[in-house]
């Protein structure tokens, strides 16, 4: 970060973040995350591209060590301009989907998600798998206490679900929110890294919100 100038609008994804910003040894940390300045992120996709992975296991790779803002776009033109990779690439390019059983009840089970940033917000996306009912609420941070927050809020008007659905994101999956969820009776399920479209009750409704 050092020897970088940032106008307002490059350092807001930064500011949204500040209650998750760290140092360790001169390196700024997004929770366990390495933050990679400007003049070496050329260079850090060129790692993780050596391979050819492909754009969903490239960008869960990645999201696993580093971050900065607009990650996923880079990591998507990236890849979409290597011969190699658009050679080898399987279609469809779709993962399969984990047979969710249907539910009779409302308020069963629950999807969740991340959805953003749009304009410089990120909201916290739940669907349930019953009704589709929606609930979007504006995170100031990505934290598990952020989330457990948001959580209690909606518990507190609709109830306690049996089962939650999300990725194993460091917010969804840490000690602090494994512990709300069994003090609660609540049973977490993780989606595996590779295959977001698992998660498609939360996937489809927070494409839903970016188109609304």
């Amino acid at each position: 970060m050092v020897g970088q100038t940032y106008g307002r609008k490059q350092f807001q994804p930064y500011y949204l973040r500040r209650d998750e910003l760290s140092t360790y040894k001169g390196c700024l940390l997004w929770g366990n995350r390495v933050v990679i300045p400007k003049t070496i992120r050329s260079r850090v996709i060129q790692m993780f591209h050596e391979e050819h992975p492909g754009i969903v296991r490239m960008k869960a790779l990645m999201r696993d060590y580093v971050w900065w803002p607009k990650m996923d776009t880079e990591v998507e033109r990236c890849v979409n301009a290597c011969t190699t990779c658009q050679a080898t690439r399987k279609e469809p390019p779709k993962a399969p989907l984990l047979p969710w059983e249907r539910t009779r009840n409302p308020w069963t089970r629950l999807h969740m998600d991340f959805a953003g940033p749009f304009r410089g917000q990120t909201f916290l996306v739940v669907v349930d798998s019953y009704s589709k009912w929606l609930e979007v609420f504006p995170m100031a941070s990505t934290t598990s206490r952020a989330v457990i927050g948001e959580l209690r809020k909606l518990f507190a008007t609709h109830g306690l679900p049996q089962v939650i659905v999300s990725d194993n994101g460091t917010a969804f999956n840490s000690e602090e929110m494994r512990n709300f969820a069994a003090a609660n009776g609540i049973r977490l399920s993780f989606i595996p890294a590779y295959h977001p479209a698992s998660n498609e009750q939360a996937e489809c409704m927070v494409q839903e919100t970016k188109n609304n």
